[in-house]
């Protein structure tokens, strides 16, 4: 199965401070626990619920929102659950941090239900398992909606069971989307190996595992190709000019995407 990771929507930093935040809009950081636990996750929702107010509640806003929440309960959880077990006590800072939590989360789903915003769809998805969110979501893989590599991601994972040929189509787009390999997803290139390979098409998954030897992205195993012995000397020759030329261009931003190579 694969799988996709919420990733945050970046925008312009001009917040103020959270000390500014809080003074200004005490109920955003009410209820929130102010000791040392999961500061960093609590700036973030901080931050999150202030862009949420100043954005007038926009979808962006809103999705950040979801994620920080998400990030802030799991974290100030473990804290109660510790803190719990310590002091032999039920109410504290933290404990209240985690009811806050779930409360907004509650909160943030049911406002973001009919959101049609592509992240936020994918989010009711994989948590709520939202059927008519998936359909719409599936529905923009024509439109420029989709044209982030972590949404086409999503997008893959819908194709890898259902069709394959398509899911590496998608998988390779999501790569032609990136301006260089610095925040590439790793995964891309071993489901890349993966797909073709259990497609029979030993050369380019012999191609898509050397250049991620290449740009050294993760460990792989060339020896699966050797115990096997699907590829003549020939076509590994020719994989390895491929690669090399295919690294060059991931790292300098100028991969386009391509199905086949000629051998």
């Amino acid at each position: 199965m694969l799988l996709a990771f919420p990733l945050l929507i970046v925008g312009c930093d001009t917040q103020p401070s959270i000390k500014r935040i809080c003074k200004r809009n005490p109920d955003i950081c009410q209820g929130l626990n102010r000791d040392g636990w999961c500061q960093e996750q609590r700036d973030v929702v901080i931050k999150a619920d202030y862009q949420v107010e100043s954005t007038n509640r926009s979808e962006p806003a809103l999705y950040n929102a979801l994620i920080g929440w998400e990030d802030y309960r799991a974290c100030i959880e473990l804290a109660a659950q510790v803190e719990m077990k310590r002091l032999k006590i039920r109410q504290s800072q933290r404990v209240e941090g985690y009811i806050k939590a779930e409360q907004m989360l509650l909160d943030l789903n049911e406002e973001t239900r009919n959101a049609k915003m592509p992240e936020l769809l994918w989010y009711h998805w994989t948590r709520n398992q939202d059927k008519e969110a998936y359909k719409t979501y599936i529905s923009y893989q024509d439109t420029d909606l989709l044209n982030k590599p972590e949404l086409q991601l999503n997008l893959a994972a819908h194709y890898a069971q259902r069709d394959q040929e398509k899911a590496i189509e998608v998988l390779l787009k999501a790569l032609s989307l990136y301006p260089n390999t610095d925040s590439m997803d790793q995964s891309i290139f071993t489901q890349l190996a993966t797909l073709t390979y259990q497609l029979e098409d030993y050369r380019h998954s012999y191609i898509w595992t050397l250049v991620t030897q290449k740009l050294e992205i993760a460990p792989v195993n060339l020896q699966q190709f050797e115990e096997d012995n699907v590829l003549t000397i020939r076509d590994k020759q020719t994989a390895e000019k491929i690669a090399e030329q295919l690294a060059q261009d991931l790292a300098e931003g100028n991969f386009v995407a391509k199905r086949s190579y000629t051998f």
